[in-house]
């Protein structure tokens, strides 16, 4: 895993501009919404551009080898979708297991598509590629199933949050994440990955946090605060002292700023951890 491809998002209320996430062209990003009809016309849109563009001569492997059948792959994933969308309207069969199942593959199928459209230098694709992976995760979430691979969503989020800087659209988006966080499955939630500062849970919960504090909404800062006192506390003092000089630096309102003042005295630098 690689840390720097999950950022975490500098806490002030402006457009962002991360680094390892460039934004390019004029694109301007959807908030996702978790859609099937959304989620058949990304894939559609992306995989058009892939025949369109011709892969670097590097690139002359693994999944560039068969773009017919990762296409066939996701015709059938979408098929299926269809069908549980169907089954659960009328014999409520598929189980959360089986739509653990489906994001799983369909997040290994969105990798495969992201290899494809780096193996083509389609840089412009990041931002659908980022949506996709959070409407697929979306779309685990609202049929009840856990979201086992985080990786591609936490990344995804921060580049979603990058284009956005709306308090309105930050707090749709913050919304969202809450959906997502609550669908996450044990295995990682547990957090037993503690040593490593660039794990997809730990980064999304501080991003969770920002985009919260990005919105000015006092409730879901709340929310997103508490959420990372139970789940990171060693990491609460750090990032309430942090935003608080933030705050202090930016044009934050004065409501913003009481929340703030009051987790980052509940949450001081020198507390010790029980």
């Amino acid at each position: 895993m690689c840390p720097q491809k999950l950022p975490l998002l500098p806490l002030q209320p402006g457009p962002l501009a991360v680094s390892a996430l460039p934004m390019t062209g004029q694109f301007i990003m959807q908030i996702p919404t978790g859609e099937l009809a959304v989620i058949r016309s990304a894939i559609e849109s992306i995989l058009a551009s892939c025949k369109q563009s011709t892969p670097a001569p590097a690139a002359q492997s693994g999944y560039d080898t068969d773009l017919s059948t990762l296409e066939q792959a996701l015709e059938q994933l979408i098929d299926v979708m269809t069908r549980v969308e169907s089954d659960l309207q009328s014999t409520h069969d598929t189980t959360r297991a089986d739509i653990t199942e489906i994001g799983n593959y369909a997040l290994q199928l969105h990798e495969a598509l992201s290899a494809a459209a780096r193996q083509r230098a389609m840089s412009g694709q990041r931002q659908s590629l980022a949506c996709l992976a959070i409407d697929i995760a979306l779309w685990v979430a609202g049929h009840d199933g856990r979201i086992e691979t985080l990786e591609p969503v936490a990344d995804g989020i921060a580049l979603v949050a990058n284009s956005r800087r709306e308090p309105v659209e930050l707090g749709m988006l913050c919304t969202l994440i809450s959906k997502l966080i609550a669908a996450v499955s044990s295995l990682i939630s547990q957090d037993l990955e503690r040593m490593n500062p660039g794990r997809p849970w730990r980064v999304l919960l501080l991003n969770y946090c920002i985009v919260a504090t990005r919105s000015h909404d006092t409730q879901l800062m709340e929310d997103a605060f508490g959420v990372l006192t139970s789940n990171l506390p060693e990491d609460a003092s750090r990032f309430f002292s942090e935003g608080m000089g933030q705050i202090e630096a930016l044009d934050y309102p004065p409501h913003v700023r009481k929340v703030m003042e009051k987790y980052h005295s509940q949450w001081p630098v020198n507390r010790s951890l029980h």
